[in-house]
């Protein structure tokens, strides 16, 4: 029981800043609840992506924690918990995210610099963020190069399978997100 004694704290501190954030501090710092109705329009609030993916880390949380308290000894180690080969996973795995958000946050203003007409100096990212392909495409390359990324550290390998997978996951979160919604602007173009 004391080999699972960081992954329980871990999980408990989870579980604890989630339904700390879901129930107190998402629902006092956003401006509006988590759907919005306005003249028989309805809309997704400030608070609901936060508190969605509050209650998602909340939910890991809690099976994390479950899991860990009913799990066996046959499955305890006696090896450190942080070793230099989960130190150089964490450092490569922080790279990656790092890469991938920074591709998210320029692309879409770099695109802009690169393909608006050379007449229109005046024309900025921020001028263009709600048309497409701009709306879109630092989110699918920064979502695409964090989900191929993050599989290919974790497998150790590229495949092509994984790339498809990316593509195909980031299509759906477009879909989910982007399509249904006209007033939702995906990630990073809320920044501009």
């Amino acid at each position: 029981m004391l080999a699972r004694k960081p992954d329980l704290v871990f999980a408990a501190l989870c579980l604890i800043f989630a339904l700390v954030c879901v129930l107190f501090w998402l629902p006092r710092d956003t401006e509006t609840a988590m759907i919005e109705v306005f003249r028989r329009q309805i809309s997704m609030g400030d608070a609901f992506v936060p508190i969605v993916a509050g209650t998602l880390m909340g939910i890991c949380a809690a099976i994390h924690l479950v899991m860990t308290a009913l799990r066996k000894d046959l499955y305890d180690t006696e090896s450190a918990p942080v070793d230099s080969a989960a130190m150089a996973f964490l450092i490569q795995l922080t790279l990656v995210v790092a890469l991938s958000l920074a591709v998210m946050f320029w692309a879409g203003p770099l695109a802009v610099e690169l393909f608006v007409v050379s007449g229109s100096e005046d024309i900025t990212y921020r001028q263009m963020r709600a048309t497409y392909p701009y709306k879109l495409i630092g989110f699918v390359l920064g979502g695409f190069a964090l989900v191929f990324g993050l599989s290919a550290l974790i497998e150790g390998q590229i495949r092509a399978s994984r790339a498809i997978l990316a593509l195909i996951t980031v299509a759906i979160l477009v879909a989910i997100f982007d399509l249904p919604l006209d007033s939702v602007l995906l990630p990073p173009n809320g920044d501009w």
